[in-house]
């Protein structure tokens, strides 16, 4: 008589095993390759997302003195809408997933006015893409920009950061940004600087002061205060530079409200010299052995 128990035995091993061989051929399938790296023919994945660049909505605030907060990116809020048009401009076909189409010439966060007090992150941190979009000051001020500036702005490959996350209405806001032109690049930056300092002069009226602390072909530092935003008016301070093919603006601004009526910030401003703020701004986009 057959040993049924050795037969059933072997049975079994011989239907184990197709279906072992199953099982890993399927875990293989379903694991597949998690690296996001280049392929074999050169290419790689599309990214489903957009960089993480305060793409600040550090577009800037809605209204002075009450910003919005970097909508994409690591710093979460919302912000206006790129202007109707921006898609056009020939920033927009840049990969935001390529090193070489993002810009990363933040001053050092360190360097910024009132950091012992704010002690700002690092500005890619909360950096984004903000091609075709208005430059903070032009946001208080209202500016109307002439077509020419307008135009060089939406040729501009442009990125914003707006630094921390101070609420509150005694608490100074910080952005800066970056315009750069690739195409006839220190011809078309010297041109929108213009443009901006332009714009600047016209924000005086009898609702808004400026006053000026530093003005040259390159750089203009300037202080807003906007009566308008009375009986809270917003205090901006202004930095614009040109350098070869870039254009660069830091503002720190406060919208100050005490219910003692003193209307002033809980932070001071420190008063920095000019000339410190625009060596911070201006070191990581100038050309080495050349004096910016």
């Amino acid at each position: 008589m057959p040993d049924t128990t050795t037969a059933s035995s072997r049975t079994g091993r011989l239907l184990a095993a197709p279906l072992a061989l199953a099982l890993s051929v399927g875990s293989l399938t379903a694991c597949g390759t998690t690296d996001d790296g280049p392929r074999a023919d050169g290419t790689r994945p599309s990214a489903a997302t957009s960089p993480s660049v305060t793409n600040p909505s550090a577009s800037g605030p809605s209204a002075p003195g009450t910003p919005s907060v970097p909508a994409a990116g690591k710093t979460a809020g919302t912000g206006p809408t790129t202007p109707a048009g921006a898609s056009s401009s020939p920033a927009a076909g840049r990969d935001p997933d390529d090193p070489d189409d993002r810009l990363h010439q933040w001053m050092e966060s360190g360097s910024i006015p009132m950091n012992a007090s704010y002690h700002w992150p690092m500005l890619d941190t909360s950096a984004r893409l903000a091609d075709g979009e208005k430059f903070l000051f032009e946001e208080h001020c209202g500016s109307r920009r002439t077509p020419e500036t307008d135009s060089l702005a939406r040729a501009a490959w442009i990125e914003k950061a707006r630094p921390g996350r101070n609420d509150g209405d005694q608490n100074w806001l910080a952005q800066e940004t970056i315009a750069a032109h690739r195409k006839d690049g220190e011809r078309q930056a010297s041109a929108m600087f213009r443009g901006l300092v332009r714009e600047l002069r016209a924000c005086a009226a009898a609702d808004t002061s400026v006053t000026y602390t530093t003005q040259d072909s390159r750089h203009v530092a300037a202080t807003l205060v906007l009566d308008k935003d009375a009986p809270r008016p917003t205090t901006l301070h202004e930095y614009l530079a040109v350098v070869g093919d870039n254009v660069l603006e830091l503002g720190l601004w406060v919208t100050p409200y005490h219910q003692d009526g003193g209307n002033k910030p809980d932070v001071a401003w420190p008063g920095p010299p000019d000339a410190d703020v625009f060596r911070a701004m201006t070191t990581p986009v100038c050309p080495q052995g050349k004096r910016c």
